[in-house]
């Protein structure tokens, strides 16, 4: 009897040392693969620092890059203010030369433009802009053409008449009852009469223009090109 009950003792004490071992074999398993998680979330750590860093370097040189553009637009501010006036002054002297189409509108938008120039609330992007923008439209009008109302000084008198501008080449009018049409001529300044014979290849021409007919081939007189 006594030694069925050592025999037994010795299987329970084997068990339980087997079972421990078991169990501390299933800890140090589990300290190990959180130790392996833990390695690999600083590692991850590690790389988005290193990241970060050289964003934030990156974003400090773009700002000393846009620090300096700032110092330099600041120091051509003067240069750029001399080159758009002179911009302006060369498109009023082009403007009064040119053919007396829309001439109030287009003097006025210079008049305009001189304002804004001094105006302190503009800045400096706005000015140029606007300065671009006139400059476009005056390019536009050397590839289009139109009928516009208008009034002109015919034998003395201020007459409403129909204005057909073709491109820059040349400028007509024509009284309302077609019976009187003249050109501008740029050598002497001022209108000349047509021949009654040009009437109604005019009006034809301000009524396609006018985009009421459909364009057609038409014969009218035309300036001679200038140093011709």
């Amino acid at each position: 009897m006594k030694k069925s009950a050592l025999k037994l003792a010795w299987h329970l004490v084997a068990f339980t040392a087997i079972s421990l071992a078991a169990t501390s074999n299933t800890f140090a398993q589990s300290v190990d693969e959180e130790f392996a998680r833990e390695g690999r979330l600083v590692e991850a750590i590690k790389v988005y620092n290193d990241q970060l860093a050289q964003q934030i370097a990156a974003q400090g040189t773009a700002k000393t890059e846009i620090s300096d553009s700032i110092v330099q637009s600041e120091n051509l501010a003067p240069q750029v203010a001399d080159l758009m006036d002179k911009m302006l002054a060369a498109l009023e002297t082009f403007i009064r030369a040119d053919l007396p189409f829309h001439e109030d509108i287009r003097l006025s938008s210079v008049g305009q433009l001189k304002a804004l120039m001094v105006d302190p609330a503009a800045s400096m992007s706005d000015r140029f802009r606007n300065i671009m923008d006139i400059y476009t439209i005056e390019t536009e009008y050397g590839n289009t053409y139109e009928a516009y109302a208008d009034t002109v000084t015919v034998e003395g008198n201020d007459v409403e008449v129909d204005m057909l501008r073709v491109g820059r080449l040349a400028l007509y009018y024509q009284t309302k009852d077609g019976n009187i049409s003249g050109m501008w001529d740029k050598s002497s300044g001022g209108w000349v009469d047509l021949p009654d014979s040009n009437n109604r290849y005019i009006r034809i021409a301000i009524r396609v223009a006018a985009k009421m007919v459909a364009p057609e081939l038409m014969n009218i007189p035309t300036p001679a090109p200038e140093g011709v």
